[in-house]
């Protein structure tokens, strides 16, 4: 008997052994090397994103079938067939929400067996049609527009039961690094959600560790109202709070706050647009991602991209042809990319966040404008791979191996 025991253990450890000393193999697809993590990209339900209609959907879809586990359908209240009314409503009974791009993504999603992911319910001003910035709707008024919105949503087409995560507010914390929120107004990067008030602080930090006194009802709001219509994972999420930093502490003391007063919030998203020349500390990452999971969320990597830092103040930003002049800067420039998305992904995957999302693969013309002719992404126009696509191959091949 004993010998039998020892015979299994050793087969088993054989083969465990052989998972993790394979060979790296560049032909590789990135969910061959991404083990227990989720591996997602962004889609959506028109234009260059699309998988389902448009003159690249054959292709995207190809290549999301062969390299993910999971897809971000990224269906907003005012865009990409979105969920609002362009028009506003006579009255908050004629207030309908359009669920069919994001139902039909959600269904081709459960057909191919992949992990969902929704991006996003609540958002500030600038997400939403621009008449619901304007009318002045009372607290109760709001409050009902949520539920409604929400209810529709996760009900419609069994959404509820078939999306495994929803995203159900995202940046609703200030353009800055303060950490404090965004405030209410009729500006786009205002959030008007913030006029159903506020409550008091009870994460229970002091001194430096606690940034705001109080917090936006509607946040609780809207994870009460998801939480009742399912058991999926509510993630919140926002940019410039993946290394640590003052915005960071900011999601840190909300979610501590939230949970404290008994509200579900289930995972934490970093966005992740990065940007080539800047020197990333990836053990303050790794610091940031562990004491989140601490707290009790999951951590989820949620809109990775790598481009170039052409962001300024006030709306005044660089062209691409301020930075790159020549064939030497593109170079630098890939070189950079590449050592960033090979950092990131490997120092996310080894310290235990869930799922990583990219915002899209291909080296288009994004739609919308988002980070235009900056080459972000791992693939090149032509759907063959860059440098950035072998850097996180190799960066899930270590961390898997490790």
């Amino acid at each position: 008997m004993n010998k039998l025991y020892v015979y299994i253990s050793l087969v088993i450890l054989l083969i465990a052994n052989s998972m993790f000393s394979q060979d790296y193999n560049k032909n590789a697809f990135l969910k061959d090397y991404s083990g227990d993590m989720i591996i997602t990209t962004q889609v959506r339900g028109e234009r260059n994103k699309a998988i389902l209609r448009g003159t690249e959907a054959n292709k995207n879809r190809a290549f999301v079938l062969k390299n993910y586990t999971g897809i971000q359908p990224s269906i907003y209240p005012a865009w990409d067939g979105g969920f609002w009314p362009k028009k506003k409503p006579n009255s908050l009974k004629e207030f309908k929400i359009e669920t069919k791009y994001f139902d039909e993504l959600v269904n081709w999603g459960i057909e191919n067996e992949f992990h969902i992911m929704h991006h996003c319910l609540i958002f500030p001003n600038k997400y939403f049609p621009s008449w619901f910035s304007k009318t002045n709707y009372s607290v109760e008024e709001l409050e009902l527009i949520i539920e409604k919105f929400i209810s529709e949503v996760l009900n419609s087409n069994d959404n509820k039961n078939k999306v495994d995560v929803f995203n159900v507010i995202n940046e609703i914390f200030d353009m800055g690094k303060s950490g404090n929120y965004r405030v209410s107004g009729n500006e786009k990067e205002d959030c008007k959600w913030t006029d159903m008030g506020f409550e008091k602080d009870m994460s229970g930090l002091e001194g430096g560790d606690k940034i705001n006194d109080s917090h936006p009802i509607f946040i609780r709001k809207v994870f009460d109202a998801a939480s009742k219509l399912t058991d999926a994972k509510l993630e919140i999420r926002d940019f410039n709070i993946a290394f640590g930093g003052k915005k960071a502490d900011g999601m840190y003391q909300l979610i501590k706050h939230l949970k404290n007063t008994g509200v579900r919030v289930d995972a934490v998203g970093f966005q992740c647009h990065l940007n080539a020349g800047i020197n990333y500390n990836y053990e303050n990452l790794r610091k940031n991602i562990l004491r989140f999971i601490d707290l009790g969320v999951e951590v989820y990597i949620t809109e990775l991209d790598v481009g170039l830092n052409l962001w300024g103040q006030g709306g005044n930003h660089k062209k691409v042809s301020d930075v790159i002049k020549t064939e030497s800067d593109w170079q630098w420039f890939f070189e950079e990319q590449n050592k960033i998305y090979y950092n990131l992904v490997r120092t996310a995957k080894e310290s235990g966040v869930k799922i990583i999302s990219d915002w899209g693969f291909r080296d288009d013309i994004p739609y919308g404008g988002w980070r235009k002719d900056q080459k972000a992404w791992m693939v090149n126009k032509d759907y063959s791979r860059k440098g950035a696509y072998y850097a996180v191959l190799k960066a899930l091949y270590d961390a898997e191996k490790n």
